[in-house]
């Protein structure tokens, strides 16, 4: 079958809805992925979705697909990743996909493809997939697999509960920007014991308030006058398939992941005293001086969810996180990110420190940062503009340590003295990422004016593409 290669990225395969994406193709992916079990000896899949219009006829040709090859199918419907990940030990099914474009707009749509428990394909596996499908390499089984579909949500909240219980009556907002978390969501906080207040919790598959990405400014600056407004302790939104989270704390802050990420390390550390904690590339400096001055051991690794998990079979670390929210509590739970799980684990994490969430974030070493830039560039070109970025870094800051081995991956980072840059370009979408922090305002205005000039002399930037997100931090204070 004649497909887009690009849309075979990193660690899922994502594109445009009827250009690249079809229900054709679904059907195909299902073939070739039952194909792919039958020759590992695994009968059995899991399908999940989330709330994308296109969900629902993906995920019933995929499932033809699956079934064509023999693959005995259990359907959970509309779910959170993150619940998607935990199904597959309930129902002890290591095989599974996940319909999803994750925090894409929704005329994208995706497939994650599960590669055992709480792990998908990644790199070569999505390329024997690819192949696969271009060349129709399919087995078509003697006898079409079985389908059963399953609700699987009063067993995941009674587990999630059971791990993480709370006596602190907190109130809470939720706001997943109308999207799959917004019918999960607020009843497990409810179960938990927290005062609920909603915003944005009915799914619409339009995405009517753009798109649900955690690490866009206007979703967590919505997200703060929500808080605020109703003096909450504390707020959440969600990405689509919600494996991600944004927060605002009882003051109105907007904590950007990565300073999440080391408020969760100072307690993890409470339980496992010294251990290793891993991070993502794009992580502010805070996160490796939080770790250390808690005891730990900071571990420093390429961004993206499934790289990270697949290095933690040999790191070992006890917690690891992404700047984009993917958290993954590794040692007290399953090696995946649920950002239900997460939400719950915040919660516990301020009970038992007996303060306020914005009192912990007050306690962290200060940088000034920007949020996650994303600026839109074609698949074909983003390689290629990174590699064009380096050397005009390098010497732009001399002095700096330049991070471009397999720890940064698919980017570089620029280790300054009171900060640091990182210029990389995405597994999932057509942009490159941009971050950068310095200790102080002054600095930190100086720098952001560095970056926007250079970015503004690239060719292939496409300023005003919907794919472009926090690109105003670049030119404002």
């Amino acid at each position: 079958m004649k497909v887009n290669p690009q849309i075979f990225r990193g660690y899922d395969l994502r594109g445009l809805v009827g250009t690249d994406l079809s229900p054709e193709l679904a059907q195909h992916l299902g073939k070739a992925y039952g194909t792919y079990l039958k020759r590992h000896k695994i009968d059995s899949a899991v399908v999940g979705r989330d709330c994308r219009e296109t969900g629902v006829p993906y995920s019933k040709s995929l499932i033809e697909g699956l079934r064509w090859a023999g693959i005995n199918v259990t359907d959970i419907g509309m779910q959170l990743v993150g619940t998607f990940y935990w199904s597959q030990y309930y129902l002890k099914i290591p095989a599974g996909v996940y319909v999803s474009a994750s925090h894409n707009p929704p005329e994208f749509n995706g497939f994650k493809f599960a590669n055992g428990y709480s792990e998908t394909l990644v790199s070569d596996g999505m390329q024997t997939l690819k192949t696969m499908v271009e060349a129709e390499d399919y087995d078509k089984a003697a006898s079409r697999g079985l389908l059963r579909s399953v609700s699987i949500l009063p067993d995941y909240y009674s587990d999630i509960l059971k791990r993480l219980p709370l006596t602190k009556h907190f109130k809470v907002v939720v706001d997943p920007g109308c999207t799959t978390a917004g019918s999960i969501a607020p009843e497990l906080l409810r179960r938990a014991g927290c005062e609920v207040v909603e915003y944005n919790t009915k799914v619409d598959s339009s995405f009517p308030l753009g798109v649900a990405d955690p690490t866009e400014t206007q979703v967590v600056e919505r997200l703060r006058q929500e808080v605020l407004e109703s003096k909450a302790d504390i707020g959440f939104t969600y990405d689509a398939d919600g494996d991600r989270i944004g927060i605002v704390d009882d003051a109105g802050n907007i904590i950007w992941n990565d300073v999440l990420m080391a408020l969760f390390s100072v307690d993890v550390l409470h339980d496992h005293p010294g251990s290793k904690i891993m991070f993502n590339t794009l992580c502010s400096k805070v996160v490796p001086e939080t770790i250390k001055r808690a005891g730990g051991q900071p571990f420093m690794w390429r961004t993206g969810h499934s790289f990270l998990k697949k290095k933690n079979q040999e790191v070992k670390a006890v917690f690891i996180g992404e700047l984009s929210g993917h958290f993954f509590f590794s040692a007290d739970f399953h090696n995946h990110d649920d950002g239900l799980y997460s939400s719950l684990r915040l919660l516990q994490a301020i009970e038992r420190s007996g303060k306020k969430l914005s009192q912990l974030l007050a306690e962290l070493p200060r940088y000034v940062s920007s949020p996650e830039i994303k600026v839109s560039c074609p698949d074909d070109k983003k390689v290629e503009l990174v590699e064009k970025l380096e050397p005009i870094l390098r010497a732009k800051y001399p002095d700096a340590e330049i991070i471009n081995d397999e720890r940064a991956g698919d980017g570089i980072r620029i280790e300054l003295s009171d900060g640091m840059i990182v210029v990389r370009y995405s597994q999932n979408g057509p942009y490159l990422t941009v971050k950068f922090e310095t200790r102080t305002q002054a600095s930190y205005d100086v720098l952001r004016q560095e970056i926007n000039s250079i970015l503004h002399k690239l060719p292939d930037i496409d300023w005003e593409s919907r794919i472009s997100a926090n690109v105003e931090a670049l030119t404002n204070t």
